[in-house]
């Protein structure tokens, strides 16, 4: 039953940005999908009948890119667990969205995080992934992964079409400019565009995604205002 609805979910959705029909997640949108694996970004689920939806549509492994500051991460994972979602199936990676001043340590986090949607797509599995709105974190891991899995053609391109398009920083208008706009781009923004190289770097050599990528920390050689979002896509 759950494989048909995911084909169902195939048919009535675009290709690779459109929102996710059976699910009423604000900003979730299907990022990847092949061989029965679909994989979706968006906000974290509000509720167990959220989570249900989810699980519904064949969802079978989540990821939490996010810190835990009130507890909600526990609450999440008790909360799938009683839905019967396995322990080794939910994922937890506590990665802050602003002041990433160890390079290394948000490219760890940034690499493992990637290899859990991998495993996902290798083992055809389908995985959700989030943050706490689905913007900026999420935003930030959906780009990665389409540099990762061929979506994307440049880092430019996924700026464009993946982060602004589904409100990273300006890219939501409504977002405070001062205390979230300018943190993001003061740290969040370099972070990606050095994991674009990495990731760049790594597929023209045939590596893996491993932490032994993070040993050196790219300099960037690119004018980073370039990558802000001024104004929502269209």
């Amino acid at each position: 039953m759950k494989t048909l609805l995911l084909f169902f979910v195939a048919l009535m959705t675009l290709p690779a940005f459109a929102v996710v029909e059976g699910s009423s997640i604000s900003n979730a949108h299907i990022v990847y999908q092949a061989d029965g694996s679909v994989i979706i970004r968006g906000k974290a689920p509000a509720n167990r009948k959220q989570f249900q939806e989810l699980m519904d549509l064949g969802v079978s492994e989540f990821l939490i890119f996010k810190l835990d500051t009130k507890g909600e991460v526990e609450k999440e994972r008790a909360t799938l667990e009683k839905l019967g979602v396995a322990s080794s199936s939910i994922t937890h990676v506590p990665f802050p969205w602003k002041d990433l001043h160890d390079f290394k340590n948000a490219c760890t986090m940034t690499i493992t995080a990637l290899r859990t949607i991998q495993n996902a797509v290798e083992s055809g599995k389908s995985l959700y992934f989030h943050c706490t709105v689905g913007e900026d974190r999420t935003g930030y891991l959906a780009g990665l992964w389409g540099l990762w899995a061929n979506t994307y053609t440049s880092a430019q391109d996924s700026v464009q079409k993946e982060l602004c398009a589904r409100g990273y920083e300006a890219g939501n208008p409504g977002k405070p400019y001062r205390d979230v706009v300018l943190k993001i781009r003061e740290t969040l923004t370099p972070t990606y565009l050095k994991m674009a190289v990495i990731l760049n770097d790594a597929k023209k050599r045939g590596q893996s995604l491993d932490v032994s990528l993070c040993d050196n920390e790219p300099q960037l050689k690119v004018d980073i205002s370039r990558f802000y979002c001024t104004r929502p896509v269209q």
